[in-house]
């Protein structure tokens, strides 16, 4: 029984094709989607970089400030106390590296070094670079006989900015039209799907890549020029005037951009599928690909600056798991987390954790199909003082201060208002109150998040 499990630290699900992105070509992730459970309803804990990790490790919220001198308790030395091989591979640039920051043993971990740039060749970025070395360790792991083992391959996913090699940059840029409409998913299909939904979940309906007051006009620039555009494209402003000022063209080119660097990550983890599928060796392997936090490209909504961390492109993320030699794709509509990781692969290695305390709960009985008390909402902490709680119907933001005090919390109508875009909260006060005592229950460690 071995594991691969592959986070990024950015990547937002509502810009891979196969959970309904209709603009971005995706076909390694469609590829696993077709083969996996996919989660559509994961949800970050924590969006700030330096709490994705510890989540990851020790199954349990940051906030409540428990555990993290634990080391025992964290899930590479609980596993390499069980016998288990643990192989951590960073990327450079990655958020929160956990190797430095002496949260783990450093002999676990190895950082893998690229280079960014328009023109540097495909194999020498930092994502090929880490696949590349995850390639060789993956033929190591095999053929050492030192089962069972669990590599770790931590890219940063989405960098800041996101500048993609020129190929891939201009990869979108030629598309003038999009009609994109959100996805109608049944929140209680959990049928084998191996076909890909090319439909657009989140209502994004970007601009035309045309001037504005030239329609149907084309720009003719040097290459000097389209470097520079690239280049101003592949950021966010970093104050609010500046990023308010941003006109519709310029949004739709920082999407479309940023689209290209997903596609770049996409060409990588073909060259990853491909060596698992290629030997997929005696033991069965379990395959996790995720991220901790997605990136705001998009015009926001109500939740804006201290809150911007808490909106949905932000903390909805992708999730696939899959049984190695399995060709089965299944669509999830339960509300999972990030901290469900170190259960699920405590699972999978036989590892009792039933008195550890766990936030977070294994995703294999879901996958297997066994009937499961479904989770009612997940928690997310935004930093700043600012949290959220998600159930299926509502997502309520708290800020700082009385969190029941009607002035100091958001609630959005979910899934209809995709960017919390209508604040709901004077409309169902008997909501905003029920969901608000639910986080004074947690921050006070009265209540199981779970």
């Amino acid at each position: 029984m071995n594991a691969i499990v592959l986070t990024f630290d950015r990547l937002p699900a509502g810009f891979l094709a196969c959970c309904g992105n209709g603009w971005i070509a995706t076909p390694n992730f469609d590829r696993l989607a077709a083969q996996s459970a996919v989660f559509h309803q994961n949800f970050s804990n924590c969006p700030a970089a330096e709490n994705a990790c510890p989540a990851w490790w020790s199954g349990r919220l940051e906030c409540r400030g428990e555990g993290k001198e634990k080391g025992r308790n964290w899930l590479p030395t609980l596993l390499a106390d069980h016998g288990i091989t643990f192989r951590l591979l960073v990327e450079t640039g990655a958020d929160a590296d956990i190797a430095e920051r002496g949260q783990i043993p450093t002999e676990f971990a190895e950082t893998v070094r690229g280079t960014d740039g328009l023109d540097v060749a495909v194999e020498e970025t930092p994502f090929f670079r880490l696949v590349a070395r995850a390639q060789r360790d993956l033929r190591l792991l095999r053929t050492s006989r030192r089962e069972p083992w669990l590599l770790w391959i931590k890219s940063r996913g989405i960098p800041v900015p996101w500048l993609p090699l020129r190929d891939f940059g201009s990869k979108f840029l030629d598309l003038a039209d999009d009609d994109e409409t959100p996805i109608e998913v049944d929140e209680h299909d959990d049928t084998d799907s191996g076909e890909t939904d090319n439909s657009e979940p989140d209502g994004d309906e970007p601009d035309c890549v045309e001037p504005e007051g030239d329609e149907g006009a084309l720009v003719e620039m040097s290459e000097e020029q389209f470097d520079e555009l690239l280049q101003s494209m592949s950021q966010l402003p970093a104050d609010r005037k500046s990023r308010d000022a941003l006109s519709g063209v310029d949004r739709n080119l920082m999407r479309r951009v940023c689209g290209g660097y997903v596609a770049l990550l996409d060409a990588g983890l073909g060259r990853l599928l491909e060596l698992i599928d290629q030997e997929p060796g005696i033991a069965p392997t379990l395959l996790i690909v995720t991220a901790s936090k997605g990136v705001a490209v998009r015009e926001p909504g109500v939740l804006l600056d201290d809150c911007e961390s808490l909106a949905e492109e932000t903390v909805h993320t992708p999730l696939f798991v899959r049984v190695v030699g399995t060709n089965r794709g299944v669509r999830r509509q339960e509300l999972v987390q990030t901290v469900d990781l170190f259960p699920t692969l405590a699972e999978w290695f036989a590892i009792d954790c039933s008195n550890s305390s766990l936030d977070g709960a294994s995703l294999l009985p879901l996958i297997r199909g066994d009937k499961v008390e479904p989770r009612s909402h997940v928690f997310i902490t935004g930093g700043q003082g600012r949290f959220g709680i998600r159930t299926n119907d509502f997502y309520l933001v708290a800020k700082s201060g009385d969190r029941e005090d009607a002035g100091n919390r958001l609630l959005f109508a979910k899934p209809e208002d995709v960017w919390e875009t209508n604040d709901v909260a004077a409309q169902s006060p008997d909501i905003a109150d029920e969901l608000s005592g639910q986080i004074t229950g947690i921050l006070a460690g009265k209540r199981r998040p779970t």
